[in-house]
C-alpha cells in the first residue's frame, strides 16, 4: 500500500504542477480581468481541475503495484497520462472556445463578445484582414 500511496502522491504533485501553469496561462493571458468574471469561466476551470486531479491520480493508484514489472507498470502509467492529457487538452480548448474577444458598452451595460458567438471569417473581418 505505501508504494500505491507514494504513486498516487507523485502522480498528484506532477498533475496539480502541469494544471497550475495551463490555468495560470488561461488566466494571465486569454481570460483577463474581467473577463474571467464575465464569462464565468470559474465553473467550467473547477470542472476541468477536479476532472484532472482525480483522474489520474485515482487511477495510477488503482494500477500500481510493486510486484508488476517496471516495463508494465511504465506502459500503465503512460496510458494514464495519455488519457489525463487528452481530457486536459479538450478542457482547454473548451476554455479557448469561450474566451472573451471584445467588451461591448450598450446603453447601460457591458457586453461581452465570446469567440464562440463569431465565426472564423467573422473575426477576421473584425481585425481588419479580410474585406
Amino acid at each position: 500500500m505505501r508504494f500505491r500511496l507514494k504513486a498516487f502522491s507523485l502522480h498528484l504533485l506532477v498533475s496539480t504542477g502541469v494544471l497550475a501553469l495551463v490555468l495560470g496561462g488561461l488566466y494571465a493571458g486569454w481570460y483577463r480581468y474581467p473577463g474571467w468574471y464575465l464569462a464565468d469561466a470559474a465553473h467550467i476551470v473547477v470542472l476541468v481541475a477536479a476532472v484532472d486531479l482525480a483522474l489520474g491520480p485515482t487511477l495510477t493508484l488503482i494500477v500500481a503495484h510493486p510486484q508488476k514489472p517496471r516495463r508494465v507498470l511504465a506502459r500503465d502509467i503512460c496510458a494514464i497520462a495519455a488519457v489525463q492529457a487528452s481530457a486536459l487538452v479538450y478542457g482547454v480548448f473548451t476554455l479557448w472556445y469561450g474566451r472573451p474577444l471584445y467588451y461591448t458598452f450598450s446603453v447601460d451595460r457591458l457586453e461581452l463578445v465570446q469567440a464562440s458567438d463569431l465565426k472564423t471569417g467573422d473575426m477576421a473581418q473584425a481585425r481588419g484582414r479580410e474585406r
